[in-house]
């Protein structure tokens, strides 16, 4: 399974106003082109989880969905107890990895050195990791309290080329801007600059 062909189903499995927040790289490229007007893209790694998580919460029942890579949620495990204490009792959040093992943007160097046993991982803090191989491995509907979803890809081209028109701070504009519209409410109005 590719990339892409997990994200256009995954993104047929939430609700049309789900707000994704994306990690970096072929990741983020291809929800650009999927989903551009109600994703967050960050211009970090590890950030991911924990920006979706934090959204949950406050947005609540508002649906989203964190989908990570998993070098960028290796750059941040600190995370994993909090998602362990919080994930159970979020039905509005969905937390997506999308693991090639390597990463991928810079370079393909290897993202761990050692196995890794996801569904041993999420189990130490409580949590549910389902491995998806293919399409049809996606469970309907989403989001599945104290899942986390695994997809294994593998790519045969290398990532597509930057084609984002914008970066995380314009990026968050949109989000809030979505999120007040969804809330009914008038969105913020950045500060007059003198």
């Amino acid at each position: 399974m590719k990339t892409s062909e997990f994200l256009r189903e995954f993104l047929l499995r939430l609700a049309p106003d789900c707000v994704l927040v994306s990690a970096l790289g072929r990741t983020g490229e291809e929800l650009f082109r999927l989903a551009p007007e109600r994703t967050l893209f960050t211009d970090t790694m590890g950030d991911v989880s924990a920006l979706a998580t934090g959204m949950a919460i406050a947005m609540k029942p508002r649906p989203v969905a964190a989908v990570e890579t998993d070098g960028s949620f290796l750059m941040n495990l600190s995370v994993l107890t909090a998602l362990g204490s919080r994930l159970p009792a979020l039905d509005n959040h969905t937390l997506a990895i999308i693991d090639n093992e390597i990463y991928e943007s810079a370079g393909g160097m290897p993202s761990r050195t050692c196995p890794l046993d996801w569904g041993q991982l999420f189990a130490a803090v409580g949590l549910t990791a389902v491995t998806v191989r293919s399409p049809s491995d996606i469970p309907d509907p989403l989001p599945r309290t104290g899942t986390v979803l695994v997809a294994r890809v593998v790519n045969d081209t290398r990532p597509p080329d930057a084609a984002k028109t914008l970066d995380g701070v314009e990026s968050s504009y949109i989000i809030e801007r979505l999120i007040a519209a969804q809330r009914g409410r008038a969105p913020r109005r950045p500060a007059l600059k003198s």
